[in-house]
């Protein structure tokens, strides 16, 4: 009897102490936004993979990167501890939302048209008059078309849809960050050259987001891990690979919120 009692109290240790079963373990996300991220033959990459995964790396850390839907990881980031989801840009209402670290990477939100559509757009109230915007769902540029009052907005659940739409006619405007478009673009089957940018709405600055009730210390390495992965080169050379001819951002900070 009492070897049974030994097995099971050795099982259960080795259950509750299994590296995929820690109660403070980070849960990762991301999303299909190439370069930044994406995933193919099961697998993440991107720049925003690759950063995050040498960060996971020189932490000792494992990698257990999952490309979700947007819309989902930005639930459970809102509604759980210990999460991680990038990469976000950043807005005065996610800065009290989440911590972020970064930036990752530094682009513009433009709304672009198919070449030749004739549609100008000088201003966002020019925007509001088009038929219809294509936007990511729970993205950015959803939220920020929003909250400046916009009603004609057709939302899909992946940016290439919207990319797709754009190039059918079946929207007027495709609103997407200047970093991601031309990726999104080829594998709608088009290229860079059939649209163009209209308006520059922002710069869009990306980081990684950690949600709240997760340990400030976690923060704080994530942070000072980034900063040394700058420091040392190594981010270059991850920015340059997948942004060849961008300045990467040199600057590291930790902003947002405090975890607790």
């Amino acid at each position: 009897m009492k070897n049974c009692v030994l097995y099971i109290s050795i099982i259960a240790a080795t259950v509750f102490c299994s590296p995929g079963l820690h109660a403070d373990e980070l849960m990762i996300y991301t999303e299909e936004w190439k370069p930044i991220s994406f995933s193919e033959n099961g697998k993440a990459g991107g720049l925003g993979v690759e950063v995050v995964q040498e960060i996971l790396r020189r932490l000792g850390t494992r990698d257990n990167i999952k490309v979700i839907p947007w819309a989902r990881g930005w639930k459970y980031l809102m509604e759980n501890p210990n999460v991680v989801l990038f990469t976000m840009t950043r807005t005065e209402k996610r800065e009290k939302l989440f911590t972020m670290i970064g930036p990752v990477a530094v682009g513009t939100t433009n709304f672009y048209a198919k070449k030749g559509s004739g549609i100008a757009v000088r201003n966002m109230e020019d925007a509001k008059k088009v038929k219809s915007i294509g936007v990511y769902r729970s993205a950015v540029e959803e939220q920020i078309l929003t909250d400046e009052g916009f009603s004609n907005l057709e939302v899909t659940s992946v940016p290439l849809l919207s990319g797709k739409k754009l190039m059918a006619g079946r929207i007027d405007l495709w609103c997407n960050a200047n970093l991601t478009a031309g990726k999104i673009l080829e594998d709608a089957g088009f290229s860079a050259n059939d649209v163009e940018n209209v308006f520059t709405i922002r710069e869009n600055h990306l980081y990684i987001a950690i949600s709240k009730g997760t340990s400030e210390k976690v923060a704080n390495m994530w942070k000072n891990t980034l900063e040394s992965i700058k420091n040392d080169g190594t981010f270059a050379q991850i920015y340059s690979k997948w942004l060849p001819g961008e300045e990467p951002p040199e600057k590291t900070e930790r902003i947002g919120v405090l975890l607790h």
